[in-house]
């Protein structure tokens, strides 16, 4: 069900990193957040009812939203690949459109981009590493239907979310994007300084993991 989209701040003084008093008005789009999953084994099946979380983070957090909206209550669904905000009270989805499209929780700096020209990655991805030569982060949660018992000895298994591994790409500064699943993989990329790249990772005893990929892509953007 669509509905009309007004996010209204509680506190009007309040700039949010030099945004403005906030308003989000007549933007089209978003939708009730309907918190249960089709299940093949009967009826709807509740979030409550489902082992595991389809949330990154269930709690609600601030956050700012592209250039011009700020001190918005956001939670990521990795299992749906929704921004949720509270609007008048009711959990809403986010509009997938450009002024929406990068969403940074205060609490914690954590970035979302919507990649709404990519097929691979595609919808929300967390920003790892800036620059001219940026990473991103593709996190998702599935969903496993309950299976009952094949027998009396037996018992069934209940309906779970179940978290995925993460998946890094690498967006370079002519645009193309690459998955990679290591520090090799990303000096790939780069052939004409891959040597020194990968000597820098060995120097430093880099690892596969967020705050060294920042690192490595710190070094490479230099």
């Amino acid at each position: 069900m669509k509905k009309i989209l007004t996010i209204a701040l509680f506190l009007p003084f309040v700039i949010v990193e030099a945004q403005q008093s906030l308003n989000i008005n007549n933007v089209t789009g978003t939708q009730s957040v309907f918190e249960s999953v089709a299940s093949g084994t009967g009826g709807p099946i509740k979030y409550e009812d489902i082992q595991g979380s389809p949330y990154q983070s269930p709690i609600f957090q601030k956050a700012s939203v592209g250039e011009k909206y700020g001190n918005i209550d956001v939670r990521y669904n990795a299992y749906t690949d929704d921004i949720e905000f509270i609007n008048n009270g009711k959990t809403e989805v986010l509009p997938k459109q450009d002024d929406f499209s990068r969403i940074e929780v205060l609490p914690s700096k954590q970035v979302f981009v919507y990649l709404k020209n990519s097929s691979d990655p595609k919808g929300y991805v967390t920003e790892v590493a800036k620059g001219k030569n940026s990473v991103y982060k593709k996190e998702k949660v599935t969903f496993k239907d309950a299976a009952p018992a094949p027998n009396s000895y037996q018992t069934g298994k209940p309906a779970m979310f179940v978290k995925q591994d993460p998946v890094y790409y690498v967006k370079t500064a002519s645009g193309s994007i690459s998955k990679v699943s290591s520090l090799k993989k990303i000096t790939d990329i780069f052939p004409e300084k891959e040597k020194e790249y990968n000597a820098y990772i060995k120097s430093n005893n880099l690892k596969f993991n967020d705050a060294d990929i920042v690192k490595l892509m710190t070094f490479i953007n230099q």
